[in-house]
C-alpha cells in the first residue's frame, strides 16, 4: 500500500482511490470478503502502508446467451477487449433482434476465460469501428465512470456528400440540442438550445474528391446519431445515409446529386477508427485502432480520392481539435 494512503478506511481506498462501486462492495463481501495480508477484515479497517489488500472477483451471470461468430479482436487483456465491429450487426440486442449481436460474440468469446461482457458505450448498427467492452462488473463501473468524465476518446472517419466550398485542415466546431424526434422515435432531431442534450463534435475535413468529401470526426459527448445528424443539418450528409439525408438540411438541390451519394454505398459511409481509454484515475492511457471496411476503402479509391483511408485514419489521430485552427459552423 502506498504510503500516501495509510491511515485511511478500507472502504475509501476501495472506492476513491480503486474506483470500486459499492454494489460490488456488498457483493464481494457477501461471498468471500477482503483480505489484508492475507487475514479477513471489516470495510471499516485502517489501512498501513505495506499491507497487501486482496479480494476474489465475485462470479457474474451471464446476461446475454453466448453466440459463436468470428470476432475481429483489435485488443485485449485481463480487464477489456475492443472488437472492430462490422456494419450490419447490433451491439447488443433489441426488441426486435434478441440474437446475433456483438456482445453475444463476445460473451462466447469469453466462455473459457469465465467472465461476463459488459458494453462500455455503443455504435449504431450500421456503423462499423471500435468498441469497448469490460470483462467484469469492476472494470465495467470503472470505464463507464471514465465515460462520463471524459477519459474515453472516440474518433471517427466518414465520406460525406458536401456540394458547396470547404476549407480542408480546419477544425468545424458542432454545437446542438438534440431530442428524440416525436413522429420518428428511432431518429433524432435538432432542438432549441436548453431543450435537448447538448452534442459537441470536431469534424475535419481531409480530402476531397468531386462532391465527396473524407471527414474526421471526434466527440466531446456521445449522443444517439450525434455525428449523423450534427453534419446533415449542415448541408453535408454522411454518404449512404438513409435516415439522415440531404433533404433534412433543407436545401434545393436541382441536379439530383444528393439522391446518388445516398444511394451510392448501403448504409452510412462511418467508421470508428480508433479508440483511447484509460481504466480508473491512476490507469494507464491505452489505444486501440480498428481497420477501416474494405467496402469504404474501395468507394473512396473509385470516386478519385488520394491514399488510402487508412493512411488518413493515421493522419488524422496526430490531428487536436483544442490546438488546430478550427471554426463553429452553425447549422443552415
Amino acid at each position: 500500500m502506498p504510503a500516501d494512503l495509510e491511515g485511511r478506511r478500507l472502504s475509501t481506498i476501495l472506492t476513491s482511490t480503486l474506483g470500486m462501486s459499492r454494489r460490488l462492495l456488498r457483493r464481494i463481501i457477501r461471498e468471500d470478503g477482503f483480505y489484508v495480508n492475507g487475514e479477513p477484515v471489516r470495510l471499516s479497517a485502517i489501512v498501513r502502508r505495506g499491507d497487501l489488500i486482496s479480494w476474489r472477483r465475485p462470479n457474474e451471470s451471464p446476461s446475454i446467451a453466448p453466440e459463436p461468430m468470428p470476432l475481429d479482436i483489435c485488443y485485449e487483456d485481463e480487464d477489456v477487449v475492443v472488437v472492430n465491429k462490422p456494419a450490419g450487426i447490433l451491439t447488443h440486442p433489441s426488441a426486435r433482434e434478441r440474437t446475433g449481436s456483438l456482445l453475444a460474440g463476445v460473451a462466447y468469446h469469453l466462455l473459457g476465460a469465465e467472465q461476463t461482457p459488459h458494453a462500455v458505450h455503443r455504435l449504431d448498427k450500421y456503423t462499423s469501428g471500435a468498441i469497448l467492452f469490460a470483462k467484469h462488473a469492476h472494470a465495467h463501473h470503472q470505464l463507464d465512470r471514465a465515460l462520463r468524465r471524459g477519459f474515453v476518446h472516440r474518433k471517427y472517419i466518414a465520406l460525406a456528400y458536401v456540394p458547396n466550398e470547404i476549407t480542408c485542415g480546419d477544425w468545424l466546431h458542432l454545437v446542438d440540442d438534440l431530442a428524440m424526434n416525436p413522429e420518428k422515435p428511432s431518429r433524432r432531431m435538432v432542438v432549441a438550445p436548453g431543450d435537448g442534450e447538448r452534442a459537441v463534435t470536431h469534424a475535419l475535413p481531409l480530402a476531397r474528391t468531386g462532391h465527396m468529401v473524407l471527414f474526421a470526426f471526434e466527440l466531446e459527448t456521445g449522443r444517439t446519431h450525434q455525428i449523423r445528424l450534427q453534419i446533415a443539418v449542415r448541408g453535408m450528409p454522411l454518404v449512404g445515409d438513409r435516415d439522415y439525408s440531404y433533404s433534412i438540411a433543407r436545401i434545393p438541390d436541382p441536379a439530383g446529386r444528393a439522391g446518388y451519394f445516398e444511394r451510392v454505398f448501403p448504409h452510412q459511409a462511418l467508421h470508428a477508427y480508433q479508440l483511447s481509454w484509460q481504466l480508473g484515475e491512476n490507469g494507464v492511457p491505452k489505444t486501440a485502432s480498428a481497420r477501416v471496411p474494405d467496402a469504404m476503402e474501395t468507394l473512396w479509391s473509385l470516386s478519385g480520392g488520394t491514399g488510402t483511408l487508412q493512411e488518413w485514419c493515421a493522419r488524422a489521430a496526430a490531428a487536436n481539435p483544442a490546438n488546430d485552427s478550427r471554426v463553429t459552423l452553425d447549422t443552415e
